[in-house]
């Protein structure tokens, strides 16, 4: 008994080392992925003659704002940031809403064909997007959508991805909601919008924040489908930005841009990042 009682504080003793020693590990990868991000935001408010000295300062000596002035009106900023919003809005949007009726489809509604669509669906993630990029550049430019808010979100306003998410979740939710919801004359419309889709707030809302935060990341295809200045994204924005310049790259003002582009993303990420976690957690895997 006395050897018992002995084993059990050391057990309790090794799972609190345990526990330390990874949550040290998750500090140690979790500051290394971040260093990057630091570096950019202290370089932001750094003067000229700091930035290139050698070994570097990761603190600036003499704290700036002029490096975001720059940044702000060298190039129309306001206008770049107004377009990643934009495009990103409405891919976010689009996607919930295409999702949301593709899950409610596959995962309730009996029609032919229906598990071999959503294996083609399914099938399509493997499919990188370099692959059709130029038949998607062909057809959009044959539309005359360049330099559109249509050309720049039309390829991506639904997701497979989002499809299988959320179809995921749909089919966890007890089929009798859905009988006792038609017995009483709820059509397949009406009980998606007001009864599905309330209970699945917390899957729609983590697709949400991927979604928005892949399109406001996105590079290539803006970069490709946008010539005109007024057009262009924020990332495409800061990628020009450093030819404008007169002094060539000032890395001051281009960490003050990147800043401006990281911020949103960061902010969306930090204020909806337990509805995220909540959001996988009760995603469930059942086929």
């Amino acid at each position: 008994m006395i050897a018992t009682q002995t084993q059990r504080p050391r057990r309790r003793l090794h799972i609190h080392i345990q526990d330390i020693v990874v949550h040290l590990l998750l500090l140690v990868i979790g500051f290394i992925i971040a260093l990057p991000i630091l570096i950019a935001f202290f370089t932001s408010f750094k003067i000229p003659s700091q930035i290139i000295v050698f070994p570097p300062e990761i603190l600036p000596r003499q704290w700036t704002f002029e490096n975001y002035v720059v940044a702000w009106n060298v190039n129309p900023f306001g206008r770049f940031l107004l377009n990643s919003t934009i495009q990103s809005g409405i891919i976010m949007l689009s996607q919930v809403v295409f999702s949301i009726m593709a899950a409610y489809a596959f995962a309730l509604l009996n029609f032919p064909g229906r598990n071999s669509l959503f294996y083609l669906v399914i099938g399509s993630l493997m499919v990188p997007f370099e692959l059709v990029f130029i038949p998607n550049y062909q057809l959009v430019s044959a539309l005359g959508w360049g330099d559109t808010y249509m050309g720049l979100t039309a390829p991506f306003l639904a997701s497979a991805f989002g499809v299988f998410l959320l179809r995921q979740f749909f089919l966890t939710v007890p089929k009798d909601f859905h009988d006792a919801a038609r017995i009483d004359g709820c059509s397949s419309w009406r009980y998606l919008w007001t009864v599905l889709v309330p209970l699945s707030k917390g899957s729609i809302g983590a697709f949400a924040i991927f979604a928005f935060l892949s399109a406001w990341n996105q590079y290539l295809w803006p970069l490709i489908i946008t010539s005109k200045v007024e057009m262009r994204t924020l990332q495409i924005g800061i990628r020009y930005f450093m030819s404008t310049l007169d002094r060539g790259a000032d890395w001051g003002p281009v960490m003050a841009g990147a800043v401006i582009a990281i911020l949103p993303a960061l902010l969306v990420f930090l204020f909806a990042q337990k509805q995220l976690v909540r959001g996988i957690a009760m995603t469930g895997l059942k086929g």
